[in-house]
């Protein structure tokens, strides 16, 4: 989808070339909040909400700097990154892209303007190294940019490199049967257990957050995010687009879990989950999950996405092999058991600007990652 809008007069112009199709620019965006960037990502399958502007004003309250570039082609939006910016200790400042960039063209000149600006962006502001995770569907994105200079990812081990999707075409009937039979088991049993889900609103979030809390705990797991001011503020954002949903499973008019859903594109992320350990045996979880693809079908989303599961059980899964007793009562082993499909994404790469550090890097990092504990005090801090 093309969005004809004009440059506005706030944003600052860092690049342009003339091309056999026009002139493409790349735009500098310095306020907070962009709509119309949002809307962009929101219309386009390579779209993902952690490239949104208001996932970057949330990210601001950990001590992220949003930095937006917009690539227009004769003044149509065709593409852009958000970059998220801070200092550790150990590495200065370094730069993120999450799902990006996004980029509604395979034309090599587009795809090398965009790479350039990235380097650009990278060096104007001063960022030591930058981690780059290509969009869910434009995965062949990390190959091109592996031959424009950047690396392997050593840096960032919180980029999640699987995710489990679930299908959401064709009849309610149809997903239902793609779910494991125990799980369709489950379902029923809460439903006869009179169990009920309803949506929430801002005001069950310090409820949810706790919830998610317990969770954690039982998993021995620190929360993320670990306060409840992250939710409500995302929640202010968000909501006004409808962006964000929050869904909680009730047993005798007693909410027992609840899961954050924020509809994308044409895709319900299935955010963050918490359980109060209550009603384990009425199975409010299994029916939670159902009635959320229910609600994202009727509502025109294409797929619910289920977020990462554990690597260990990933590679039990790409291998076909049976999970061990300890993997099957994980939270993961619960998510890939809803007839999803387990999508393997990229680990990212790095660009490092420094000549002489990026060589350092390409050679010493890879005998650093293999001892935790020293890489985890240099990257952590």
């Amino acid at each position: 989808m093309l969005i004809d809008k004009s440059p506005s007069a706030a944003n600052i112009k860092l690049d342009s070339i003339d091309t056999p199709k026009g002139v493409l620019s790349a735009w500098y965006c310095p306020q907070p909040d962009n709509p119309v960037w949002d809307a962009f990502l929101n219309s386009t399958s390579y779209g993902h909400f952690y490239q949104t502007s208001i996932w970057a004003q949330v990210r601001t309250l950990d001590g992220w700097q949003p930095l937006i570039t917009l690539i227009r082609l004769n003044d149509q939006l065709i593409g852009g990154f958000q970059m998220l910016a801070t200092s550790k200790a150990f590495l200065g400042k370094i730069g993120i892209v999450l799902k990006g960039p996004v980029v509604e063209s395979d034309d090599p000149i587009i795809l090398a303007f965009v790479i350039n600006s990235l380097k650009r962006t990278a060096k104007k502001n001063k960022i030591r190294a930058l981690i780059v995770q290509p969009p869910n569907k434009h995965q062949d994105l990390a190959v091109i940019l592996k031959r424009a200079g950047f690396s392997e990812n050593y840096v960032h081990s919180a980029i999640r490199n699987n995710t489990v999707a679930v299908d959401l075409h064709g009849s309610e009937e149809e997903v239902f049967k793609k779910i494991k039979r125990q799980k369709r088991q489950n379902i029923n049993t809460a439903i006869k257990s009179g169990v009920v889900i309803r949506e929430g609103n801002k005001n069950d979030l310090k409820k949810f957050f706790h919830f998610m809390c317990e969770t954690c705990k039982r998993q021995q797991v620190s929360p993320s995010p670990d306060n409840e001011n992250f939710l409500l503020k995302m929640w202010d954002l968000f909501s006004p687009t409808d962006h964000i949903k929050l869904f909680l499973a009730q047993h005798e008019g007693v909410d027992v879990s609840g899961l954050i859903v924020l509809p994308f594109s044409n895709i319900a992320y299935m955010w963050k989950f918490g359980w109060s350990g209550n009603c384990g045996h009425c199975r409010p979880n299994e029916l939670l999950y159902w009635e959320i693809f229910k609600w994202a079908k009727n509502h025109g989303y294409l797929y619910a996405d289920l977020d990462a599961i554990s690597s260990a059980l990933a590679d039990t899964s790409y291998h076909s092999e049976t999970a061990t007793e300890n993997l099957s009562k994980t939270y993961s082993r619960f998510k890939n058991e809803f007839g999803g499909e387990l999508v393997s994404l990229s680990n990212g790469v790095v660009y490092i600007p420094n000549l002489i550090i990026r060589w350092a890097y390409d050679r010493l990092m890879p005998y650093i990652n293999s001892l935790p504990s020293l890489r985890n005090r240099i990257l952590q801090r």
